[in-house]
């Protein structure tokens, strides 16, 4: 049970009985610096074989004030593997089998295919699958977060990213687990994600990482 509906339910109960006065009050949670929560999301994931969740993204256009939310489930495998099943509104596949990612779009009936090595995932998705460091990629500071369960940090690439500025996480208090991330482009563009059910530790099978084009799509080699 989360901690706002048992503030809810709390507020329908009679008021506990008044703690003895020699009772010590309560002691806050403990502040943690930025490198604290940095390093902690860097072991949670460290010590994560494979990742999986539920997501919802919403990219907003910002010069054209738009927005396109999409769902799916996300899959990562230790090392250099991901799968983005994008379910609605337009089906979509996204598998990275660790030499080649493969980007198959069925309305289009196109499979678009690179060498994973030239590909250079972000930073930010790397280190998920298993790949680099997020103190050594980015200046981080925390911000203010709405949600109590939730900590905020703001990731600033230290080198030259190209297609994104700013990356900021929410990340569960007591595991650091990446619940939420909103990626911005040099002109403004936002991409967030929110994962639900993530699990850890499945065991997911290798064969859920290896793409074969369809019969009769037409393969579209390098590029972006």
């Amino acid at each position: 049970m989360n901690s706002l509906l048992l503030v809810i339910l709390g507020l329908a109960q009679p008021a506990p009985p008044a703690a003895p006065a020699s009772a010590a009050p309560a002691s806050a949670p403990a502040a943690l610096d930025v490198a604290a929560v940095v390093d902690g999301i860097q072991a949670f994931y460290a010590s994560a074989e494979d990742f999986q969740a539920s997501f919802t993204q919403t990219y907003t256009y910002q010069i054209y004030d738009r927005k396109q939310v999409s769902h799916g489930v996300v899959y990562f495998k230790k090392p250099r593997r991901m799968r983005w099943d994008y379910q609605k509104p337009t089906p979509k596949v996204f598998v990275a089998d660790g030499a080649t990612l493969w980007v198959y779009e069925p309305e289009e009936s196109q499979v678009f295919k690179r060498d994973l090595k030239s590909a250079q995932l972000p930073a930010a998705l790397s280190f998920m699958s298993g790949e680099g460091k997020l103190a050594d990629e980015f200046d981080a500071k925390l911000l203010p977060s709405k949600n109590p369960d939730r900590l905020r940090v703001e990731l600033t690439p230290k080198r030259h990213a190209g297609d994104y500025k700013l990356l900021i996480m929410e990340v569960d208090r007591a595991t650091f687990a990446v619940e939420a991330s909103t990626v911005v482009d040099p002109v403004g563009n936002t991409n967030h994600l929110v994962f639900n059910g993530v699990k850890t530790n499945q065991s997911l099978p290798d064969k859920g990482f290896q793409f074969s084009p369809p019969a009769g799509v037409k393969i579209i080699t390098g590029g972006q």
